[in-house]
């Protein structure tokens, strides 16, 4: 409970900051300015190997290309579990992968194996919770990921780094080329019903979400 609750606080604290001005994005670059496509190939937005939330029939589907050591990924992760639940049975997510930092692949074929093991809801919760400890970018811990996916029953076994990379760094690295073939340069990088969002937040995406929905 005292996790959750200091979670929810540098949530809070994360989104707000997000909201002043876009100061996460990688690298210290400045967000670029995205046209929306409203015709983006969904042979190439969503594979057969992508985490899908939500119903199966729902008439909007966000995809979603995230950096786990991302923070402004961090900042919204909490904000889309509270759209999916808002619009639960109307709204499906594809999680996809864009590793713009220096551990942010080994982070997500770590993710990969907790989903293998069905535990990637939690692991994921975790990863973004700790990301201060483990991706402090002027002082990054990698080593800490295993520990801190332990805590939530990964099998600590599993989680060998060159094992990881054989086993899934493929889609990773797909997610990532497809992400670029689409125009996701950015993370986290939203589509809604094939739509490029330019500005992220709660309103554009629930204004994205309405207006498909009204259709």
């Amino acid at each position: 409970m005292k996790n959750n609750r200091s979670f929810l606080i540098v949530s809070v604290i994360a989104v707000a900051i997000l909201f002043l001005g876009y100061t996460f994005w990688p690298f210290g670059r400045a967000p670029e300015t995205i046209v929306s496509t409203p015709e983006v190939d969904s042979a190439t937005l969503i594979k057969s190997h992508n985490l899908v939330k939500g119903a199966a029939s729902a008439k909007v589907t966000i995809v979603e290309f995230l950096d786990p050591e991302c923070e402004a990924c961090r900042a919204m992760h909490p904000i889309i579990k509270n759209l999916m639940f808002e619009y639960e049975g109307k709204v499906k997510l594809v999680l996809r992968y864009m590793p713009l930092h220096g551990n942010s692949k080994l982070a997500a074929v770590m993710l990969e194996e907790a989903r293998a093991q069905d535990k990637f809801d939690s692991a994921l919760d975790a990863v973004f919770e700790k990301q201060p400890e483990w991706a402090d970018h002027g002082r990054p811990r990698p080593e800490l990921l295993p520990k801190i996916l332990s805590e939530v029953g990964v099998d600590l076994s599993k989680l060998d780094t060159q094992q990881l990379m054989a086993k899934h760094g493929w889609k990773v690295e797909q997610d990532q080329t497809d992400g670029e073939a689409v125009g996701a340069r950015r993370t986290p990088t939203f589509i809604v019903n094939g739509k490029i969002l330019s500005e992220i937040g709660y309103g554009p995406i629930k204004k994205a979400v309405d207006e498909e929905l009204k259709k």
